[in-house]
């Protein structure tokens, strides 16, 4: 069922444009994936700045506390190479993901336009996509390139996405599990749906006034949303 923190009843068909973080959200939290991103970022620091890897897991954290993601706290305190960086993080076995065909049932069923927003790449997204049976199911990415890497909730970001784009923030509804990427795309005019997890980071930033909506199953809340569609 619709989990909801507004009074307001959703109807699919007000919306032309769907905004979708990637990881931890187009899949379970539960799912290893992103656990393998995280220990990469440690190994990388660790071998970077020759520390133990508990050390580099401290300041790895700090980083994402300080600056949004890590990758942002490394070029601005380190100035390092992004690519040779993303190149080392995203290197994991994706096939820890499994096919959610509900899942791309609901998203092909919704009206209007699907699009990818991730601090990840685009190239990393694909591969996502891929693995959960969700290629061909959006229009256009929105990565960490295209941000000039300044990730979300870096209001620069949104406003680069929604050029790129092309999109009416009042017509566009954004899902992502983390809380604080959602108040740029409330302040900006977007619906927003937080899809929580019990992760540390998930609650990061809350406004209950930027959250329109909450749900712990995004495949599950798609489903009931458009089954009349």
């Amino acid at each position: 069922m619709l989990d909801k923190t507004s009074e307001i009843e959703i109807n699919p068909t007000h919306f032309k444009y769907w905004v979708f973080d990637l990881d931890n959200t187009l899949y379970p939290h539960e799912v290893n994936l992103f656990r393998q991103v995280d220990h990469n970022m440690g190994l990388y620091i660790q071998e970077k700045f020759d520390v133990s890897y508990e050390e580099a897991k401290k300041q790895q954290k700090q980083y994402f506390m300080n600056h949004g993601t890590t990758l942002r706290g490394l070029m601005s305190e380190h100035n390092i190479d992004p690519y040779g960086y993303l190149d080392f993080v995203h290197n994991v076995d994706f096939s820890e993901l499994n096919e959610d065909l509900e899942l791309r049932k609901s998203i092909n069923k919704l009206p209007g336009e699907k699009f990818i927003y991730t601090n990840a790449s685009t190239s990393y997204a694909r591969n996502v996509l891929n693995q959960l049976g969700l290629e061909g199911c959006f229009k256009d990415f929105f990565d960490i390139h295209d941000a000039n890497f300044n990730p979300k909730p870096d209001i620069r970001s949104y406003h680069k996405m929604i050029e790129k784009f092309g999109i009416d923030p009042n017509h566009a509804i954004m899902f992502e599990d983390i809380a604080c990427n959602l108040n740029p795309a409330s302040e900006l005019g977007m619906r927003t749906v937080w899809v929580r997890t019990d992760s540390d980071w998930s609650a990061k930033g809350l406004d209950h006034k930027k959250v329109d909506h909450i749900t712990t199953d995004l495949s599950g809340w798609l489903s009931y949303l458009t089954q009349n569609l």
